[in-house]
């Protein structure tokens, strides 16, 4: 029997940090990742089996709620299991817990797509589902995502063009990029005063080597606390996103 809940155990140190002494956004979501590719591996639908099938795992949505930023020189557990499967998606959701207190500090919901090697278009995931029984019953206790909308009239832009280190194994902008270049719209004393209480993303279009993005931010709905921001590559949307901050206590 496939084992439907892993747990995976950390110790955050500084080198994990930001200058806030806590996981940055872009630490967190490598780590779910890397938690989620654990489990796949494990449960018989990680990158071997993919490949068999000319597939791979792409992430394609994510939503985050922080109650507790995850601080140095703490350790955490971070929990994932399986929520659905269908012939294109895959729901997969997470929880993070204090290691010392049991604190629930973090709650996560991802969408994930296979995408096809040869064609770059989405992949049929039903032979990878056959025989296998890892769909967990579990309940996620968190706020799944909305609708993400582009940025109008955006009230700040930036530019990056991508280089080599911001590409991965299948010659894609890595998720890690994104989420700096996102959270790279505020200024430090910004984050000295708010931090992140949610946070979510959805990948629309595959950023390459060498290519200039355009990254717009504009307040969601005149909410001083939330914005939406989009990430562009020639006039495409690659990501949008929405992010929510509150006071520092």
């Amino acid at each position: 029997m496939a084992q439907k809940l892993y747990t995976n155990e950390f110790y955050l140190t500084a080198s994990e940090v930001n200058s806030q002494r806590e996981m940055p956004l872009s630490r967190m979501v490598t780590t779910l990742i890397d938690t989620a590719t654990d489990h796949a591996n494990l449960i018989g639908i990680g990158f071997d089996r993919m490949i068999r099938e000319g597939i791979s795992w792409v992430l394609s949505r994510l939503t985050i709620d922080i109650l507790e930023p995850p601080v140095v020189n703490h350790t955490y557990r971070l929990s994932t299991w399986v929520e659905s499967t269908s012939r294109l998606f895959s729901d997969r959701d997470f929880e993070m817990t204090d290691a010392e207190s049991g604190r629930t500090v973090m709650r996560a919901h991802s969408t994930w797509m296979a995408v096809n090697m040869t064609t770059r278009r989405p992949g049929d995931l039903t032979p990878i589902w056959e025989g296998l029984d890892i769909v967990s019953d579990r309940r996620f206790e968190g706020e799944k995502g909305g609708k993400l909308m582009p940025v109008q009239d955006a009230e700040s832009e930036k530019t990056y063009r991508f280089a080599v280190s911001d590409i991965d194994v299948n010659r894609h902008v890595t998720t890690r990029r994104y989420i700096d270049l996102i959270t790279d719209m505020w200024p430090l004393d910004h984050y000295e005063a708010m931090r992140p209480s949610r946070f979510e993303v959805a990948f629309k279009h595959e950023a390459h080597y060498d290519e200039e993005a355009r990254v717009l931010s504009a307040p969601h709905e005149g909410s001083p606390e939330i914005s939406d921001v989009a990430i562009e590559v020639n006039s495409t949307v690659c990501c949008l996103a929405r992010i929510r901050f509150v006071p520092r206590q």
